[in-house]
């Protein structure tokens, strides 16, 4: 007998049974599964809030039976593999023939098998997320690239349906997204949407394989070491509700991320790094971190004081302290229900809570609206590539990396190439060199010395080119990779320093217009120096430079 074919839309994506089984007809109704949902559910832009909610709606939950979960009893894969409500609703569902196993009531006793379809008709609430639009990075006829903001699930998952990419897009931009990698609900940042199913395939092959290069940006508690820090320790998952997941180094898998300080910030005692996961573990960057003593600063898991105490988890080994991992179990279990969120720069509880009245339709359990350590989490995957250098994409620096003191820098730059004189042959550029701790050691602009001097050549020279380490350049203009005068480019200049200079912040990029290839973004970070844009002031600067 022939294999049966699957069946694929007009871009050659194969069409999931789940799809095909919502719409057909609900017993006893005359609408299908998805036409019941889709008139139920709308959305709300709660701008006072800052907040986008969803309506209360029935929705039918279909899954397939998973390999995982074969063999078991359907009650235990209910309790183990989902949070969305407490074990009483689900048993209780069961017990009151609520739930199907291929179209015929279940029971307490019913074994999952392989193929079974079970399905559970709801009345559905969901949280709200983050009003933060879904932008465009760049777009062509076979690939969408978003930044995806922080706060909003990939796909429907858990107690979130359309409060998800995936449904926002199709509802609001009429776009089905066919996703190639996937991020953490919290983390935000570059995702590939795939039009085809030819280019949808190849991009997930690539990222699979790891031919594919990784910058995360994140925000860290206390002041991170220079240099090159690599973190290879294996993780496990130990909880798939709570998606909780640490450092094992018997029954872990494989997982190695490198990280680079990019910035220090004496006021809160954090710095902003630059985090290259290698392998693509769930929470690897967060748990690496916390792992060596530098959580994320505002990560309600791993930054928690109330879940792990004073140590926030720096070093903790699952089995040499099991006593530890079963309290750490207990509070995580209590968060979002009993207890609100904290972390370790937030640590006052301000989060969502389990309610005390329930909803007056189906009786299920209601939820506060979610709190400051709810919405965000300073992660932001800044920039995937090709290592075949067939293709690279970036988003723009997360407002929380370079709100602040690194855009005054910026603004300082601009204010000394204004002091530029005027010429027809060459960019007026500012320079701002300050210490690991943010303290101004030099300034520059061009010309600002005999000959056709640079900004970042003269700030460098009234140092003797001598920096502390740790120090940070910021240019209104990129370095330049080549000097038509002969003279050193300054992008040499900086990587001769030896890593002194461990960041270079540009306000804009070099025109083409004066060096058609201009390769110091990668001479910078072949060196292992920081490259990176603070943007917003490119009418301005090249206003300026062209003066």
């Amino acid at each position: 007998m022939s294999k049966r074919l699957p069946q694929r839309d007009a871009h050659g994506f194969k069409v999931k049974k789940v799809v095909l089984d919502s719409h057909r007809k609900i017993e006893g109704n005359s609408v299908s599964i998805f036409e019941e949902e889709s008139q139920g559910a709308s959305y709300i832009k709660d701008y006072v809030h800052g907040l986008r909610r969803v309506t209360p709606y029935y929705f039918t939950f279909l899954t397939h039976c998973k390999e995982r979960w074969q063999d078991r009893k359907l009650i235990e894969v209910f309790k183990s593999e989902f949070r969305m409500k407490p074990f009483s609703y689900y048993y209780n569902a069961i017990a009151n023939g609520e739930v199907k196993l291929n179209d015929q009531v279940a029971n307490v006793d019913s074994v999952l098998r392989n193929g079974d379809l079970i399905s559970h008709r709801i009345h559905r609430h969901e949280p709200p997320v983050t009003l933060d639009e879904i932008e465009i990075a760049y777009e062509d006829d076979e690939i969408t690239v978003i930044n995806k903001p922080s706060g909003i699930p990939v796909h429907p998952t858990g107690r979130y349906r359309h409060n998800s990419i995936t449904m926002i897009m199709k509802q609001e931009m009429g776009t089905i997204a066919h996703t190639c990698n996937r991020l953490d609900r919290l983390t935000s940042g570059i995702m590939f949407l795939g039009k085809t199913a030819k280019k949808t395939a190849k991009m997930v092959q690539q990222i699979k394989e790891r031919n594919v290069g990784k910058v995360y940006i994140a925000k860290c508690k206390g002041k991170f070491p220079l240099g090159l820090q690599v973190v290879d320790k294996p993780l496990l998952t130990i909880d798939p509700r709570l998606t909780f997941n640490l450092v094992d180094l018997e029954d872990g898998k494989e997982a190695k991320t490198l990280f680079r300080r990019i910035s220090y910030d004496t006021k809160d005692n954090t710095s902003i790094v630059k985090c290259m996961p290698l392998t693509g573990r769930t929470h690897q960057i967060r748990v690496h971190l916390q792992f060596i003593g530098y959580p994320i600063a505002n990560d309600p898991v791993y930054s928690s004081p109330y879940v792990w105490g004073p140590t926030l988890g720096k070093g903790f080994l699952r089995k040499e302290n099991p006593g530890y991992l079963k309290e750490v179990s207990e509070r995580s279990e209590k968060i979002g229900k009993t207890k609100q969120s904290t972390s370790w720069y937030y640590p006052e509880e301000s989060g969502e809570l389990l309610l005390e009245e329930g909803c007056e339709v189906c009786g299920s359990e209601l939820y506060s609206d979610p709190g400051v350590n709810d919405l965000i989490l300073w992660l932001h995957a800044y920039r995937y590539y090709s290592h075949e250098q067939s293709w690279d994409y970036s988003t723009k620096m997360p407002k929380w990396s370079i709100e602040g003191h690194h855009r005054e820098m910026m603004k300082l730059a601009i204010e000394e190439a204004k002091k530029c004189d005027h010429t027809e042959t060459a960019f007026n550029v500012g320079c701002i060199i300050t210490d690991e701790n943010g303290e101004i050691i030099s300034r520059g602009y061009s010309r600002e010395f005999e000959g056709n001097t640079h900004a970042e050549q003269c700030a460098l020279m009234k140092l003797d080119y001598k920096l502390p380490p740790g120090s940070i350049l910021y240019t209104t203009m990129e370095p330049c990779s080549e000097r038509l005068s002969g003279n050193k480019p300054c992008v040499n200049r900086i990587i001769d320093l030896k890593g002194e200079v461990i960041t270079v912040f540009v306000g804009v990029v070099e025109p083409k217009k004066f060096i058609a290839d201009n390769t110091g973004k990668r001479q910078l970070e072949d060196a292992g120096v920081n490259y990176l844009h603070i943007d917003g002031y490119e009418d301005e600067i090249l206003a300026l430079a062209t003066r």
